[in-house]
């Protein structure tokens, strides 16, 4: 894989636990992928704007860190 990776998981999400956040970075490690794994103080689904558990603050640090990713990767 040679794209830069970006995962964003919430806190409050069972079906991401922290072991798996672990060998996910640790395979991306080992395969050279360049990426960044970060966990939100949130609870899952908060990036939609239209469930229960959205959390706007969570969200615009999430879009900036995308374009961010996407500024620093695409050519202009």
């Amino acid at each position: 894989m040679r794209a830069r990776v970006y995962v964003a998981g919430a806190i409050e999400d069972p079906s991401y636990p922290d072991d798996m956040k672990a060998r996910l970075g640790e395979a991306l490690t080992k395969a050279g992928v360049e990426h960044t794994i970060e966990t939100y103080p949130a609870r899952h689904g908060w990036v939609l704007r239209d469930t229960p558990t959205h959390d706007a603050a969570a969200t615009e640090r999430h879009w900036q860190t995308l374009l961010d990713l996407l500024a620093k990767t695409l050519p202009r």
